[in-house]
């Protein structure tokens, strides 16, 4: 049963009065303003376009560029003049606090001299982190790992598909890539992207969005998400347990979860439908295809839809190099045409879900590279896009009264985030007051 928003009625609008209350109880605060510690602002850009030397006004010379590869820390401080006489220290200190194995080809870092030569250096780990080690008046060399906070910003994306999921969500959003990863990651139980999704399908998004010194730099946490297919919503919402774990729900306690993945691929085309096929691109005879089929890349990963045992892998010059794998209540699944199967995967092998078991090929009767990906229950192929897959571990009893009452705050949120009255920094205000409501059940 899907979740409506306007069925709550009164309830909703005195959830909808708590918040807006809460809004302006945060509002009140607000106006005392905290002193916010500044960060220096010596540290590093993300990227440098390459090596690039600066002076600052206390006359302090800093070189800035990439890790060039084959390049280690011995080396790069070498390179940049660094006393030699320093260098075993600054090692050796820089040692202490990371992996020096790490420092790799392509991530940044900072040199810095001053009038007494060496004066710090810092490599960039992530984004907003990195390595510090610098010298003091007295010539002591000191380490630290330094991690810039991020803004956190709550937000809400709306938007239409007018082509690929990963299509549209690039055009509407900065970083709109890696948003379409996590929101298929999302529905890769309820919806197969490569087959269901229609053009004028919209999708709805309540998310933290992370930034850095006023620059987005990626995504939190989904809080919750409503997907239109083909005029049907599926709405998911994050919950956490009373042990504190979170996890995706949807609105009427069902698991995000399910026994079945709808795809062994994800973002790849649909080639072939289930059913009777006119004509057999090898053969050229009319066949009953026991599955589909799902074009890729050679070498594309293949993975296990459901938790199992392998229960067979070989060669045959029908199916090419192929895995049989069989789950609970007598269903099998089959992977067919693989360029290889995984090292270590074998007859008896028990394998989760989502995990590698393979790689696409086009072995055995196949005129391209593609995964032939079937289901059998009791010994009878059934079309894998139309299974009903039953739901893996419901919210709990006692969790179930905390539960209802987030569904009922988030998806009300959205009606908000939906609005043109109110503009972005209320917005924020709200959505910050509302899931403050709920507190620890996200």
């Amino acid at each position: 049963m899907e979740f409506n928003s306007r069925s709550f009625g009164k309830r909703r609008i005195t959830v909808l009065l708590l918040v807006v209350l809460s809004v302006l109880f945060l509002l009140l605060k607000t106006c005392k303003h905290k002193k916010i510690e500044k960060i220096e602002s010596v540290f590093h850009k993300s990227e440098f376009s390459g090596s690039t030397v600066s002076k600052s006004k206390e006359d302090k010379l800093e070189f800035k560029r990439k890790v060039r590869r084959g390049e280690n820390l011995a080396s790069i401080l070498f390179s940049e003049n660094v006393d030699q006489s320093l260098i075993p220290a600054i090692i050796s200190k820089t040692g202490e606090i990371y992996d020096l194995k790490k420092i790799i080809a392509g991530n940044s870092f900072l040199i810095s001299f001053d009038v007494n030569g060496f004066r710090l250096f810092r490599y960039s780990i992530a984004k907003n982190k990195y390595v510090e080690v610098s010298k003091s008046g007295n010539g002591l060399i000191s380490g630290r790992i330094v991690e810039i906070p991020y803004e956190i910003r709550v937000e809400f994306v709306s938007g239409t598909i007018r082509g690929s999921l990963y299509e549209s969500l690039t055009i509407l959003e900065e970083g709109g890539g890696e948003l379409a990863e996590h929101l298929a990651a999302l529905y890769e139980y309820d919806i197969d992207f490569n087959r269901d999704i229609r053009r004028g399908d919209s999708f709805t998004i309540l998310l933290e969005k992370k930034y850095l010194k006023g620059k987005f730099l990626g995504y939190g946490r989904i809080f919750a998400s409503e997907f239109v297919n083909r005029g049907k919503k599926t709405s998911v919402i994050r919950f956490a347990s009373q042990k504190g774990k979170s996890s995706y729900y949807h609105p009427d306690g069902k698991a995000v979860k399910k026994m079945f993945l709808r795809c062994p691929l994800p973002f790849l085309r649909l080639t072939s439908g289930f059913g009777f096929r006119k004509r057999h691109p090898v053969t050229g005879f009319s066949a009953v295809h026991n599955g589909i089929d799902l074009g890729a890349a050679r070498g594309t990963i293949v993975r296990s839809t459901a938790d199992g045992r392998v229960f067979s892998t070989g060669y045959n010059r029908f199916r090419g190099k192929y895995i049989v794998v069989s789950h609970g209540n007598r269903y099998k699944t089959h992977y067919y045409h693989l360029s290889r199967i995984r090292k270590g995967i074998g007859r008896g092998k028990w394998v989760k879900q989502g995990s590698v078991i393979g790689y696409v090929g086009s072995t055995g009767r196949s005129t391209g590279p593609h995964l032939h990906y079937g289901l059998q229950r009791g010994g009878r192929y059934i079309n894998p896009l139309r299974l009903n897959s039953p739901s893996r571990n419901p919210v709990k009893k006692c969790d179930k009264e905390r539960f209802g009452n987030s569904v009922k705050i988030i998806f009300s949120l959205f009606e908000i985030g939906n609005t043109d009255i109110l503009n972005d920094y209320l917005k924020q205000l709200i959505f910050n007051s509302a899931l403050n409501l709920i507190g620890d059940s996200i």
